[in-house]
């Protein structure tokens, strides 16, 4: 928790130099894996999202002319089964502390409404306190793809809500890989 905390303090940080110009959001989620021979995990997560336009981009401009650039900072409380073999051998839940960065490009279209729809894809590096699933691996990689719709975005606190499918996969490090498919959905507004 304390490594999260000084981590936010450096998010803030950056927030607030002359170098940062664009949004910054923060999203509640709630989000369930498939449930398969491991079991399921549950996923409680706060996102803090930096979003700017592309303008050092030509390409990403030229080709998705209504595209943001955004990275964020998530911190998820999992509840995920303690072994393996998932829930056969009566084994309890785990609670597990995980955190990753996201990079991500979100193209919005009927820009000029007060109902705005987006879809954003991108992935990143993801740590945890202890392996996810159980048995695999610390650090994983995390690739999401969401859909979400701005309801009134030129508002000083625009509602977002929307759906966010995430694969989690350590990519091979060790020898185990089964992978993660979670589903989710989350609300959030822009704080500055």
């Amino acid at each position: 928790m304390v490594r999260f905390i000084v981590r936010f303090a450096v998010l803030l940080l950056l927030l607030s130099s002359p170098a940062f110009a664009g949004d910054v959001n923060i999203y509640l989620a709630d989000a369930r894996s498939e449930t398969n021979r491991h079991g399921q995990s549950r996923f409680r997560t706060i996102s803090f999202e930096l979003m700017g336009r592309p303008k050092f981009s030509r390409f990403v401009e030229r080709y998705l002319p209504d595209a943001r650039l955004g990275v964020d900072i998530d911190y998820a409380d999992v509840r995920q089964p303690r072994s393996w073999f998932g829930y056969t051998y009566g084994d309890p839940d785990d609670s597990v502390r995980a955190e990753w960065a996201h990079f991500f490009v979100r193209q919005y279209w009927r820009t000029s409404s007060n109902m705005r729809p987006y879809v954003d894809v991108g992935t990143g590096p993801m740590w945890s306190n202890r392996r996810i699933p159980a048995a695999t691996s610390k650090l994983n990689f995390n690739s999401q793809l969401g859909l979400g719709l701005a309801l009134f975005p030129n508002t000083r606190l625009p509602l977002y809500v929307g759906y966010r499918f995430f694969h989690i996969s350590n990519g091979g490090l060790t020898g185990r890989n089964p992978g993660l498919n979670v589903n989710g959905f989350f609300v959030g507004t822009r704080v500055r």
